[in-house]
C-alpha cells in the first residue's frame, strides 16, 4: 500500500524529500554559524508542499518536522536562554500554522469531493427524469390515438371538437419532444466534457 502511494506520487514525494533535506542542511549550517533569524521560515516550505499534495498527512508531517527543527536547535545551536526561547516559540508557531493550514486544506478537499458527488447525483437524477419523460410521452400519445378512433360514433361537431383538442395535445407533445432532443444534446455535452458516465 505504501509502495503504491509512493509510486503514484513519486514526483511530490521526491520534491518533498529534497526540500526537507535542503531545509535541514540550511538549519544545521545556520545554527552552527550562530545565524538564528532566517532559517526558521524555510521550515514552512516542505510543510506547505505536503499540505498541498497530501492534505490528510499535513498535520502528522508538521508535528514530525517541528520536532526535527527543535532537535536541530538543541544539537547544533548555541545553548543560551535567548536562543532556546526564540526557537521554542518558533516551534509552537510553526506547528500551529501547519496544523491550521492542514485543517483548512483538508476541509477544502472534502468540500470539492462533496460537490463532485452532488454533481454526479444531479446528473443521475436528470438521466432518470429524462427516461421517465420518454415513457410518459408515449403513455399520453397512446390514449390520444384510442380517443381519435372512438370519435367515429360521435356527431360531427363533437368529433371536430375532440379532434381539435387531440391535435393541441399532440402539438404540445411534439414541442416536448423537441425540448427532449435539446436536453439530449446537453446531456451528451455533460458526458463528454464533465466526466459523467454513460450510465
Amino acid at each position: 500500500m505504501v509502495r503504491n502511494f509512493i509510486r503514484e506520487n513519486i514526483i511530490w514525494v521526491y520534491f518533498i524529500i529534497v526540500t526537507s533535506l535542503a531545509v535541514i542542511l540550511t538549519a544545521v549550517f545556520s545554527l552552527s554559524h550562530n545565524i538564528n533569524d532566517i532559517f526558521p521560515y524555510f521550515f514552512l516550505i516542505p510543510v506547505l508542499f505536503v499540505i498541498y499534495a497530501f492534505p490528510q498527512r499535513g498535520i502528522l508531517f508538521t508535528i514530525t518536522f517541528g520536532w526535527i527543527y527543535i532537535m536541530l536547535v538543541y544539537v547544533f545551536g548555541t545553548f543560551s536562554v535567548r536562543v532556546i526561547t526564540i526557537h521554542t516559540a518558533w516551534f509552537f508557531i510553526f506547528v500551529s500554522l501547519g496544523i491550521v493550514i492542514s485543517y483548512f486544506a483538508q476541509s477544502s478537499r472534502i468540500s470539492k469531493t462533496q460537490v463532485e458527488q452532488l454533481k454526479k447525483e444531479a446528473f443521475q437524477q436528470i438521466e432518470h427524469n429524462m427516461a421517465q419523460f420518454v415513457t410518459l410521452n408515449d403513455q399520453i400519445r397512446n390514449p390520444l390515438q384510442a380517443i381519435m378512433l372512438d370519435t367515429a360514433t360521435l356527431d360531427e361537431r363533437t368529433k371536430a371538437l375532440v379532434s381539435e383538442q387531440v391535435t393541441i395535445i399532440n402539438n404540445i407533445l411534439d414541442t416536448l419532444d423537441d425540448k427532449y432532443a435539446e436536453s439530449e444534446k446537453v446531456r451528451k455535452f455533460l458526458r463528454k466534457y464533465c466526466g459523467f458516465d454513460e450510465k
